[in-house]
């Protein structure tokens, strides 16, 4: 009997596993040992065929509901599939320019491009779309930086102890130095470390804007005010569009899967946790090297993310960045059985789409 050297059979595994999964994924059917002979093109026998499934079995990648039927994959089974085609993250060209054409319309202010981010990405995967932007009024600030985007317009970042990040661009009618603004974000920092949101406004209003002439310096801090203000006022965590669309594939047997989710969608704590999570997760890989400036496409498959009701659902995200730090985080909640080459890379562009429309938000706002 000839024997298979280690690479060559792993190959033929991989390729084995991820036609399983890619055609579930496609059809929502158990896939047998003869579909895959017939028409997986792989030119591999039906003997060796039976045997890898045999194996993935055991190994755990896939599993076989029914005893007489097909296999269908496993958590692990998709986690493999994902990982295999990370390195694959290219749209099609007909949904990129549909992407691109969504951004056309020029978004002035951040909460807006937000929201219209969520319905941007419900709409193209046929998935819940989601942008995270927390509720931080009673967190307390960690540090505040100004960071110029242009001659006239800089943009505010704003880090809690909770590791949370919010951002806001200002116009401003006068310019102001960078090293003013440095001078300024250090002054700034030493009076509202550790002080909670929920008191900064007032602190910054009393001790700075009510007593300055008016100036570029004030303007700045007039858009900070503004900036806590804002924050006051905030009661969605998460920006979250297309919870319908879940339903749509979902099978009858799985209502109950869908209820469940939309239950702890709708009592949001579960849901919001898992979010942010994430996005200190990306904020602490940056702090220690992990990641400089780059967007990170995280996956989370059903039982990965430790919450029952989400067993039969995978999470995608991506983090953007201003200036290299990472500032937000926008992503897909979905069924299991979703088409993760293409969820993947909708979730990078979007992500990247934001990133642009955030470093040239000056050009956006400064041509009217």
């Amino acid at each position: 009997m000839r024997i298979l050297k280690p690479v060559t059979a792993e190959n033929r595994r991989k390729k084995i596993l991820n036609w399983v999964v890619y055609n579930y994924v496609r059809t929502g059917k158990p896939v047998s040992s003869e579909l895959i002979a017939s028409s997986s093109g792989l030119d591999i026998s039906s003997a060796t065929i039976r045997s890898v499934l045999k194996n993935l079995e055991e190994t755990n990648y896939l599993q076989q509901p029914h005893t007489s039927g097909g296999r269908v994959p496993t958590d692990k089974g998709y986690r493999e599939y994902v990982d295999s085609t990370l390195q694959l993250q290219r749209m099609a060209l007909a949904e990129k320019e549909s992407l691109e054409s969504e951004y056309e319309n020029r978004i002035e202010q951040l909460d807006v491009l937000m929201r219209h981010t969520s319905k941007v990405i419900a709409n193209l995967s046929k998935c819940a779309g989601f942008t995270l932007s927390a509720n931080v009024e009673n967190d307390a600030i960690k540090r505040i930086d100004f960071v110029p985007m242009s001659f006239r317009s800089i943009l505010i970042i704003l880090v809690t102890h909770s590791s949370v990040v919010k951002h806001f661009p200002v116009i401003l009618e006068q310019p102001v130095n960078k090293r003013y603004l440095r001078v300024l974000a250090n002054i700034i920092n030493k009076k509202l470390k550790d002080v909670v949101l929920s008191d900064a406004a007032r602190i910054v209003w009393d001790e700075y804007v009510n007593i300055r002439e008016s100036d570029g310096i004030k303007e700045v801090l007039k858009g900070l005010y503004d900036c806590f203000v804002n924050l006051a006022k905030e009661e969605e965590s998460v920006y979250l569009e297309g919870l319908s669309k879940i339903s749509q594939y979902t099978e009858k047997d799985d209502f109950e899967d869908f209820k469940n989710i939309m239950r702890i969608i709708e009592e949001r704590d579960s849901f919001s946790h898992m979010i942010k999570d994430r996005l200190r997760d990306c904020v602490e890989k940056q702090k220690i090297g992990h990641q400089s400036g780059n967007r990170v496409v995280d996956v989370t498959i059903g039982s990965e993310a430790h919450i029952k009701e989400f067993n039969n659902f995978s999470l995608i995200t991506s983090s953007y960045c201003v200036k290299g730090k990472v500032v937000g985080l926008v992503g897909i909640l979905g069924n299991k059985r979703m088409e993760y080459p293409k969820m993947i890379s909708l979730v990078d562009s979007v992500s990247y789409m934001v990133e642009g429309m955030l470093s040239q938000w000056d050009e956006l706002t400064l041509d009217d």
